[in-house]
């Protein structure tokens, strides 16, 4: 099985998404931000291409912006939501990488999802009033993120149905990449369940542009995710270093071998997908027989 991620210039069309591009730009240095930009070209191109994939236009997109409160910058291992906290409002993540977490009683984490530029860190609350008390939002690098309020959310789902068509979309990604995450942690080997954490994260940053070959993500956090020890993630790091699916050349995890990598997985992305109909995602995976 071939790792072939083709992503929204593709699947999405090149002319509309530096359209969105473009006006995410526009709105980055507007009064809209209270007064907080949103830099860098891969930050502004990622919510482009994430805001496509769900269908939303250049309309749709006018008049979200138009509603999202720009907060402070939050560092690298703050919390972006607090456990228990009562907000009124939903998140969405501008910049940077987030995880959804719970502290274990014993005091670990256990990870549920990680987040990328576009992603609604918990729309889930709005969705669900009876909020989990235990779950939180780490910001994993320094993130930018930009809040809605829920009455506002009420105006534009009654409004503007395709951006409610989209808005109902993030919920069932995040649902199938949640179940997709229950299920690994009860199946395969080790090496298996890191692949295949490793290769979902390949696939959705790609997904939104984001080409690096470095996951910006530790060992401890794979091992939050993947429900394994430490000690025991380490040495499948290791291993898949050994085999060259990872660069042997850096502490950081660098995929080299992406094909490798899916094949050791067994990676079926298809719970990444959403059908064409309602809107091009760009996430597609193609088989080859070997």
């Amino acid at each position: 099985m071939m790792l072939d991620v083709a992503w929204a210039f593709r699947a999405c069309g090149r002319d509309s998404v530096s359209m969105l591009a473009d006006r995410l730009r526009h709105w980055s240095n507007s009064r809209y931000w209270e007064g907080q930009r949103l830099t860098g070209t891969t930050a502004i191109a990622s919510l482009a291409l994430k805001f496509k994939s769900l269908g939303i236009d250049t309309d749709e997109l006018d008049v979200l912006v138009r509603f999202l409160k720009h907060q402070p910058r939050v560092p690298a291992g703050a919390d972006i939501i607090h456990a228990a906290q009562s907000t009124g409002h939903s998140t969405l993540l501008l910049a940077g990488i987030g995880s959804s977490y719970k502290r274990l009683e014993d005091g670990s984490r256990q990870i549920y999802s990680f987040q990328y530029p576009g992603d609604f860190c918990d729309f889930y609350r709005y969705v669900l009033p009876e909020r989990d008390e235990a779950m939180a939002v780490q910001a994993l690098t320094e993130c930018s993120v930009a809040t809605i309020d829920y009455s506002d959310i009420d105006q534009l789902l009654a409004q503007r149905p395709r951006l409610s068509l989209a808005l109902w979309r993030t919920t069932m990604l995040e649902a199938s990449i949640l179940r997709e995450r229950l299920s690994n942690a009860r199946r395969g080997s080790a090496l298996q369940r890191v692949a295949n954490l490793l290769c979902e994260q390949v696939a959705r940053r790609e997904a939104i542009g984001m080409t690096d070959s470095v996951l910006p993500i530790t060992q401890v956090d794979v091992a939050d995710a993947a429900g394994l020890s430490f000690v025991h993630v380490n040495r499948t790091i290791q291993a898949l270093r050994r085999l060259n699916v990872l660069s042997k050349a850096s502490h950081a995890i660098e995929v080299i071998d992406r094909k490798e990598l899916a094949r050791i997985a067994g990676f079926n992305g298809r719970y990444l997908n959403m059908p064409q109909l309602i809107s091009g995602w760009a996430v597609q995976m193609d088989e080859t027989r070997e």
